[in-house]
């Protein structure tokens, strides 16, 4: 059987449409860009859990998640009884949001009870965090019995003795056990369905999905592979960026690679010292001054959407390289961000973060790429004009070097 035989068995196999559909369908919390990001969790999390919102559910999804932060603690541990909030009133709860700082701050007065959830999508707890909150409340809150959660896609130890670990597994099955109850309002039950669906596409792991996905990919591994390889670039940052470079004029595309995209001023393609590295050392434009994009996606130690843009001084003959690297060593201001000693081949003259790690670790995609495309204007219109005219004087006052 050849491959396009392969390819229609895919598509035409019933667990691969059951799987396709599921993703593809209408998720309100996709479209509003909330399936990783924290604030949009504990904002959600916050108007289920305060039983005077307008969910209709009353006290209901509080009670429920209490109980199961309550029983995943020893029972000699725990600061109140299942029963208590079983039978205790807790309609007058009131959910606090960012309050000292606490992403979920909940109190419920008949009970005398206060909850800190410390919620972790995609990060970890900085230092001594865990331990601030957990003074802070028992300083606002004497005399409260207190109840600290941990709230991580994979239930983590928190590493603290106060804090109890939960997961969004755990979280999912409540909110998917609420919806089920919820079944008389279409508009609720849509809501919460669809809020655990996006748990578990994007947060958690489905075991269902899961063991349907290695089911598939046995019975069409070649076709499947084949798709494999075909995939485009990791991150479409750095396709973006490409878009932004082809898009900019008297721009010249170098050497592309996985995670790095090259490109060089058009002013320099005759500039005898910008050009002056033997084609077998770096890129076949024999080009020895490129500017580098780089993406982090790829990379082991950081995989993050950190763009990185650096003009690297590559391969050429040692008095050239000195001479432009003394040169920008010399005038800081323009050349931010040069290295502080000249490599065997390589040397950065500039570098510039178009998009940095933390910056990311907040944003959607469409602000990623908004946020990106920002700098990048302010680069091309500010920097690059001033590089580009630097660099071809420089090359005025350069050692004459032939390419190899």
């Amino acid at each position: 059987m050849d491959l396009e035989d392969r390819l229609s068995e895919l598509i035409d196999d019933d667990d691969f449409s059951r799987i396709d559909q599921q993703f593809g369908r209408l998720n309100l919390f996709e479209a509003l860009g909330a399936v990783r990001r924290e604030l949009e969790h504990s904002n959600f999390l916050a108007f289920l859990l305060s039983p005077s919102r307008s969910h209709g559910l009353g006290a209901e999804p509080l009670r429920r998640m209490l109980r199961s932060f309550v029983e995943a603690i020893p029972k000699e541990r725990r600061p109140i009884r299942s029963l208590d909030l079983v039978v205790g009133d807790l309609d007058d709860a009131t959910v606090y949001r960012e309050r000292d700082n606490i992403d979920l701050l909940i109190e419920v007065p008949n009970l005398k009870l206060v909850v800190t959830v410390e919620n972790k999508v995609g990060s970890a707890a900085s230092d001594g965090q865990l331990d601030r909150y957990a003074t802070r409340v028992r300083q606002t809150h004497q005399g409260w019995r207190y109840l600290f959660v941990f709230l991580t896609p994979d239930g983590i130890d928190p590493e603290h003795e106060s804090y109890v670990a939960f997961s969004y597994v755990q979280i999912a099955k409540i909110i998917e056990e609420l919806a089920e109850s919820a079944s008389e309002s279409r508009e609720i039950n849509l809501l919460l369905r669809h809020y655990v669906e996006t748990l578990r596409r994007h947060v958690v792991q489905d075991e269902n999905l899961k063991r349907l996905a290695v089911q598939i990919y046995e019975r069409h591994k070649e076709a499947l592979d084949f798709i494999f390889d075909c995939r485009p670039e990791p991150g479409n940052l750095l396709g973006t960026v490409r878009d932004l470079i082809g898009k900019t004029p008297r721009l010249a595309l170098d050497r592309q690679v996985v995670s790095i995209a090259r490109f060089a001023p058009e002013e320099w393609t005759d500039i005898g010292p910008l050009n002056a590295c033997s084609k077998e050392l770096w890129t076949k434009s024999g080009r020895n001054v490129l500017f580098e994009v780089k993406s982090f996606k790829t990379e082991a130690y950081d995989f993050s959407d950190r763009i990185l843009l650096s003009l690297i001084l590559g391969p050429s003959a040692l008095a050239v390289r000195e001479h432009f690297f003394s040169a920008a060593r010399a005038n800081p201001s323009l050349f931010s961000g040069a290295g502080t000693s000249i490599g065997k081949s390589w040397t950065t003259l500039f570098s510039k973060e178009l998009l940095t790690k933390n910056a990311a670790a907040g944003m959607d995609d469409e602000q990623k790429i908004t946020a990106l495309t920002a700098t990048w204007n302010t680069f091309v219109n500010d920097k690059l004009p001033k590089l580009t005219e630097a660099l071809a004087e420089l090359s005025k006052q350069a050692p004459v070097a032939e390419p190899n």
